[in-house]
């Protein structure tokens, strides 16, 4: 062959190997790799706020959005009297470093026992004037539930550091001023259980979510049954006229008082004296 035809025809021939040259040294292509699944997302059963038992009832919601308690409704009187027994239970729940609302609470009894005791004396004027010889036992009664709903031990973590900032406040207090600060008294030492009354309640919301994604075999609860509203404390009278025959010794007592259950669920705590 001539040299120029081998010339020509290798030059014809190059650009063809160094193609197949670049092409065998090409990465090649990858596919993309499948779309993993979602996540699963564990389903978990709500649980009760601050430790409480489920089905637990809880008071009715009144008219000014708040929870139905037996502190609603009461004169200045009343809820100096509700201040102590609420600083009572605190006397008997919170314990810690020295336990401050223990020792707080036997200084307010020595430092205000006049105004207590006035006090004292004023709600059960007003008792015995709206239930007549009845009227003790009726307050007797109420002072049960209010015991009570101050010891309800899903809320004594929260509700010891307000009664110690309260009782500290009371003490700092001359004795003259106990009328004027007992009803903002009373409404911060009811605060935690308001707080938790609207915790549960979205509990119960979130449980009933929860059980509705299950269909139709699970039974959704909205509610439980709800609490009876208290009775509310009878208003402030201008001063104590017996109408009323004194009971005979002995003979049964008519006791005109309003009926409402007592939950057992709750200690009941007897005053420190």
């Amino acid at each position: 062959m001539p040299l120029r035809t081998a010339v020509r025809r290798f030059c014809e021939l190059a650009p063809v190997a160094a193609l197949a040259l670049i092409a065998g040294c090409s990465t090649p292509e990858k596919k993309a790799p499948p779309t993993p699944p979602p996540p699963v997302v564990p389903t978990i059963k709500p649980l009760p706020p601050m430790g409480a038992v489920e089905e637990m009832s809880i008071p009715e919601v009144g008219d000014d959005g708040k929870y139905l308690t037996p502190n609603r409704g009461v004169t200045a009187n009343t809820a100096l009297w509700h201040v102590r027994m609420a600083l009572n239970v605190a006397a008997l729940s919170c314990h810690g470093i020295n336990e401050p609302a223990r020792i707080q609470y036997n200084q307010i009894l020595h430092v205000h026992e006049a105004a207590l005791r006035e006090a004292n004396a004023a709600v059960d004027r007003n008792y015995l004037a709206a239930y007549g010889t009845g009227g003790l036992k009726a307050r007797e009664l109420l002072n049960t539930v209010v015991y009570n709903f101050f010891a309800l031990p899903p809320v004594t973590k929260s509700f010891c550091p307000v009664a110690i900032e309260v009782g500290a406040k009371i003490l700092a207090m001359p004795s003259n001023q106990l009328l004027g600060y007992a009803p903002e008294a009373l409404a911060a030492l009811e605060k935690p259980f308001q707080d938790f009354y609207a915790a549960y309640a979205d509990y119960l919301r979130r449980l009933a979510e929860w059980q509705s994604r299950f269909g139709g075999t699970v039974t959704v609860v909205v509610s439980p049954t709800p609490l009876p509203p208290p009775p509310t404390p009878p208003k402030e009278v201008a001063g104590f006229v017996p109408n009323a025959p004194a009971p005979v010794p002995g003979a049964p007592v008519q006791v005109q008082v309003p009926l409402f259950p007592l939950t057992p669920m709750r200690e009941t705590f007897v005053p420190v004296r």
